[in-house]
């Protein structure tokens, strides 16, 4: 089976979207128990992926809207398997945002917290934002625009 140029494109954006999140979560996110000086590396690279974030967003959106069968039980199941994904992944976001705040010692406006007076988005804060579990969201979010907006157009027609 040969893939389309539309397919590798979007399996090509998809994987190093995945990977900039991976590197943001992972390499520039600073663990709570060290100490930086350094500032916040990560958003370099976030200003670097950028592009490839949009674009995956952007062929995921627009694999779905194409691919979307007329069939409407095959839809449907995909749409409720995506809407039962987010709140799944909310779930575990939120226990995962949870966890890291308790490890940092609090908000940024706790003078405890390694965090203090540093805002929301920091060096320490990167994973909250860039993770596994966030880029699945977004993914199944954008999955579930796609069926709308496919529905939307069959339902025009």
């Amino acid at each position: 089976m040969l893939l389309s140029k539309n397919m590798i494109f979007w399996i090509l954006c998809f994987l190093f979207s995945f990977f900039g999140f991976y590197l943001i979560e992972h390499l520039f996110t600073v663990s709570p128990h060290v100490v930086s000086g350094n500032g916040n590396l990560g958003i370099l690279v976030i200003f670097l992926f950028t592009p490839v974030f949009i674009s995956s967003w952007i062929y995921t959106f627009k694999l779905v809207k194409a691919k979307m069968v007329k069939e409407g039980k095959t839809t449907i199941g995909i749409l409720l398997f995506a809407l039962a994904g987010c709140v799944l992944l909310m779930i575990v976001i939120i226990d995962y945002t949870s966890e890291l705040i308790t490890a940092l010692g609090g908000t940024p406006d706790n003078p405890e917290s390694r965090i203090y007076r540093f805002g929301w988005f920091n060096q320490y804060t990167n994973s909250l934002y860039f993770n596994v579990y966030t880029f699945f969201l977004s993914h199944f979010i954008t999955v579930i625009f796609g069926i709308l907006s496919a529905m939307r157009r069959i339902q025009t027609h």
